[in-house]
């Protein structure tokens, strides 16, 4: 939240000025009258000039002392205030409840609450914070109140620009993956069903979902590097030599040179990159094993292998999924990252799970 920072600052104030308000009373108890006089009234000053809804109240909710925002917030002169119960004040029926309960949680549990609530199209953030009251032998709290409306209304500006720019992003990808499918006739749409295979499988592995939108992004741009290799290799009706399969082979490191300088909040290059290596240093482009290929590129890896083959080519037939399965199956742990192949296996032979 935007105002979490705000919130704390607050809070810590208030909790500096309470110790410091108890700190003056102390010393000024061995001092004059008069004296003490004056820095009460310097406390209530400050008291009253805080914007925040601030009330003191004892063990049972009742008002012991509270600001001037209180009493112009309630519209009740101090006389209507002191003595009685915070939440039978509060003419809003859900804040009042709200009220009640935090209180009561923050006395079982001697520890802070905190909630924000809807009012009549307002937004308010109330918090409890515990005082044990050693004299009377009870909790009290303080309570604060605070209009966020303004900061509810900047969170939402915040959260449609970000919705903005999160369908700008997808627009450009899919964009950039339509410029290698009309590049490749014969694997077109295969960077979508390779983003939704990797994404799904990001899922079952129990990735967050900010990691598994990474790779759905990741999956629409790993073959972004085949921009490079020539159409006539691409389209080649038949199997590559072995010169144009090191052409093909080197839109890894393409890839990762395209997209290396875009700020991503995933490994997008890296996973580019990597999407072609194997665990036993089979693959390419620099043969790398095991924990040096990381996560994201394991997924994309399984992910890119079970769409090609189960999708027709010119020069072979598409597999059955089973068989598909059967040939990961005998690789993992070799080839594939294990828990990657068995998720896999179980998005497709266990859910019959099928791309739309």
């Amino acid at each position: 939240m935007p105002y979490e920072d705000e919130k704390q600052r607050k809070i810590n104030f208030l909790e500096r000025q309470l110790e410091l308000a108890h700190q003056d009373i102390e010393a000024l108890k061995k001092s004059k009258p008069s004296s003490f006089f004056e820095a009460a009234q310097q406390w209530r000053s400050i008291f009253d000039a805080l914007s925040e809804i601030i009330c003191y109240v004892d063990g049972d909710l009742k008002i012991i002392r509270c600001n001037r925002s209180m009493a112009d917030f309630l519209k009740k002169p101090f006389s209507e205030i002191i003595g009685k119960r915070f939440n039978e004040l509060l003419s809003d029926v859900k804040l009042a409840d709200l009220s009640k309960k935090l209180f009561l949680e923050m006395k079982n549990q001697m520890t802070r609450k905190s909630e924000i609530i809807e009012v009549k199209n307002k937004w308010y953030e109330i918090t409890m914070e515990p005082v044990i009251e050693q004299r009377e032998k009870q909790t009290c709290a303080v309570i604060i109140l605070r209009d966020i409306t303004y900061l509810k209304k900047v969170e939402e500006t915040l959260k449609d620009s970000h919705e903005r720019i999160k369908k700008t992003l997808h627009g450009a990808i899919n964009a950039l993956a339509t410029a290698i499918e009309k590049r490749d006739p014969f694997t077109a749409g295969h960077e979508r069903r390779v983003a939704i295979i990797a994404r799904e499988i990001g899922i079952r592995l129990g990735m967050p979902g900010e990691k598994t939108e990474g790779l759905l992004i990741i999956g629409m741009l790993h073959d972004i590097g085949k921009l490079i290799v020539p159409a006539e290799i691409l389209s080649k009706p038949s199997r590559l030599n072995e010169y144009e399969y090191n052409i093909v082979k080197s839109h890894p490191f393409t890839g990762y040179e395209i997209l290396k300088k875009i700020e991503f909040p995933w490994p997008v290059a890296e996973t580019v990159l990597q999407h072609h290596e194997r665990l036993d240093g089979s693959g390419y482009p620099y043969q790398i094993t095991d924990e040096k290929i990381i996560t994201e590129a394991r997924i994309i890896a399984v992910a890119d292998v079970f769409e090609a083959m189960t999708s027709h080519r010119p020069y072979r037939p598409a597999k059955t999924i089973k068989q598909v399965i059967d040939e990961l199956q005998k690789s993992k742990g070799k080839l594939f990252d294990e828990n990657v192949v068995d998720a896999c296996t179980n998005l497709f032979l266990r859910e019959n799970f099928v791309i739309e």
